[in-house]
């Protein structure tokens, strides 16, 4: 079966690069989309379906659709411990090893489109775990209590626990 697979397959893209102009980056993209489509074909996994002419006088073209399967997602192993990637001073991207961030936020949203709740479910990471690099976020904590930031926080929670005690 394999081999009518690939014979099949060579037939096809020989045909095709034939008539079209094609890059070896091209012609190997096309081998194994051709490849892939007739062996799912021969597993039932795609479907052919007529689909109506949207003007009249055109030809019904036929339609080639993928039947996809939930196949359950296995998280690749981390290229960084949770002991490398969260250092004092800076953090590590435990995807792709990247060192050296001061935050790590931007960085999944921009390289890996991942938000910060995904990437911490996908490798374990604590919800108290920052982040970010220890010494950065004490710094910003201590710029935030020394402008007064928070002050009326604690005054609005001391109320609302008074209130509460109180009545």
């Amino acid at each position: 079966m394999a081999t009518d697979l690939i014979d099949l397959t060579a037939d096809i893209v020989i045909a095709h690069a034939s008539v079209t102009e094609m890059s070896s980056d091209d012609l190997l993209k096309d081998i194994k989309m051709v490849y892939a489509t007739l062996e799912g074909l021969g597993k039932g996994k795609i479907e052919i379906s007529d689909q109506e002419p949207k003007k009249r006088g055109r030809k019904a073209q036929k339609t080639v659709e993928a039947i996809t399967e939930e196949k359950p997602a296995i998280p690749p192993a981390p290229a960084l411990t949770i002991e490398e990637a969260f250092k004092p001073d800076q953090v590590g991207c435990m995807i792709c090893g990247k060192k050296g961030l001061t935050t790590l936020k931007r960085h999944l949203t921009a390289a890996h489109n991942l938000k910060p709740g995904q990437y911490r479910k996908q490798f374990k990471i604590p919800k108290d775990q920052p982040l970010a690099a220890m010494e950065y976020v004490a710094k910003r904590r201590q710029m935030a209590l020394d402008r007064g930031l928070g002050g009326k926080l604690a005054a609005a929670r001391a109320t609302r626990k008074a209130k509460q005690t109180g009545e």
